[in-house]
């Protein structure tokens, strides 16, 4: 076999060996980086979360107590302090590591914990067999929370801000279900 067609044979054999290798590497590569599919894994627990009065608006959840801030000093002129007189004190809310409020277990045997996303906020709620209990309502920045159980298979959760409404409506009659309803103000 002549010098020259020995050259290219091996230039030939070495460049397809190379490129061959490449090409498994890359393909490789992008296999490996290839996005999954997300998957859904269902809750066994339910975790506590902040609570929220049901049936009341969010206006009538108590604010938590405030320090009271210093002032700039006034001169003033007292000559002697007033007796006191006992007032009543306004009753205190409960501490902070209380734990939110447990779903009903008449609330067991349904489909489980649902997170209904809108745009005014997120809703979790615990479907049951014949019922709909209220877990948590957390809402988006400028959105206020009001929630309304108008029986036991029905819960109304509404977020309002100036310009918009969000209503979700969370049901077992027929089947459970939750809907949406978003409407400018």
């Amino acid at each position: 076999m002549p010098r020259l067609t020995r050259y290219l044979l091996i230039w030939l054999s070495c460049t397809t060996a190379s490129v061959t290798a490449v090409m498994l590497t890359v393909y490789f590569v992008i296999g490996l980086t290839r996005p999954t599919p997300p998957s859904a894994r269902s809750v066994q627990a339910v975790y506590p979360s902040p609570s929220v009065l049901v049936g009341a608006p969010a206006s009538a959840v108590a604010d938590p107590p405030r320090t009271p801030t210093a002032s700039p000093a006034r001169p003033s002129v007292q000559a002697s302090p007033a007796p006191r007189t006992p007032s009543p004190t306004p009753s205190r809310l409960p501490a902070a590591t209380t734990p939110a409020p447990r779903p009903s277990p008449q609330c067991s045997g349904g489909p489980g914990l649902h997170t209904v996303p809108s745009q005014g906020g997120k809703v979790t709620v615990q479907y049951g067999r014949t019922r709909v209990c209220f877990v948590s309502a957390v809402p988006a920045p400028g959105f206020r929370t009001g929630t309304q159980q108008t029986g036991p298979d029905t819960l109304v959760v509404v977020f309002t801000s100036d310009d918009h409404r969000s209503q979700i409506t969370a049901t077992v009659v027929p089947t459970a279900r939750a809907s949406v309803r978003e409407t400018r103000v």
